[in-house]
């Protein structure tokens, strides 16, 4: 992971990325059940972490790779002290 990259973590709230909003719709936002780390073969070379997200305005359960996803709230605090 680079250094400017956020590891997603359970309990953190994300919302897809817009370029995969299908059609009109709303970007959705879900909340992170499971993480597992450098499982989303993406190429020989490219791994990502897995995430299993609950999609709030839904209720489905879906897997994708971190990529995908941007962070709204994090269940720790990042703020440097």
């Amino acid at each position: 992971m680079k250094e400017d990259q956020y590891q997603f973590r359970i309990g953190d709230i994300v919302r897809e990325k817009d370029f995969i909003t299908v059609g009109d719709g709303e970007q959705m936002t879900g909340i992170v059940l499971e993480v597992k780390h450098l499982t989303f073969e993406i190429n020989a070379k490219i791994f990502h972490d897995r995430l299993t997200i609950m999609w709030l305005e839904t209720g489905e359960k879906e897997e994708m790779p971190d990529v995908l996803v941007e962070l709204v709230s994090s269940v720790i605090n990042t703020k440097k002290r």
